[in-house]
């Protein structure tokens, strides 16, 4: 990924997540970033390109504060956004999707039986980054 493509994905991420938000460059790695808010690197962008598409998966693991977790305030917490909202999946208990308002954005997945360890999901489209499209 160059400079100009962090670019357009670090100005996405502010606009979901938090307007804080960085992405640098992985030394030795052109297909990875670190994400980073504040001084602290937060998760990691790969790029996904094999099917001639170029899309981003943003991984960022999620620490529960405590054995009873409440994802909505551990996610609101982790990126400073009191927008997000987590909402479970039906049928499914390992996972919840991640909402903007009412646009759904990423899944969270829980990492272990505990549900003390959790990883935010998000997959981000080469068309998500065109200024001029939706995203």
């Amino acid at each position: 990924m160059d400079r100009q493509e962090l670019d357009r994905l670090q100005t996405y991420l502010r606009r979901m997540l938090n307007p804080e938000i960085g992405i640098a460059a992985r030394a030795r790695r052109d297909d990875m970033a670190e994400v980073i808010l504040g001084d602290d690197p937060i998760g990691r962008v790969t790029l996904d390109d094999e099917d001639g598409d170029r899309a981003y998966n943003v991984t960022i693991p999620i620490e529960m504060p405590s054995a009873t977790p409440n994802l909505n305030e551990a996610v609101r917490g982790k990126f400073g956004n009191p927008r997000l909202r987590v909402v479970p999946r039906p049928k499914k208990t390992d996972s919840s999707e991640i909402y903007l308002d009412d646009e759904y954005i990423a899944v969270l997945f829980r990492d272990d039986a505990s549900g003390r360890t959790w990883t935010f999901e998000m997959a981000v489209l080469d068309i998500d980054l065109d200024p001029d499209g939706l995203g």
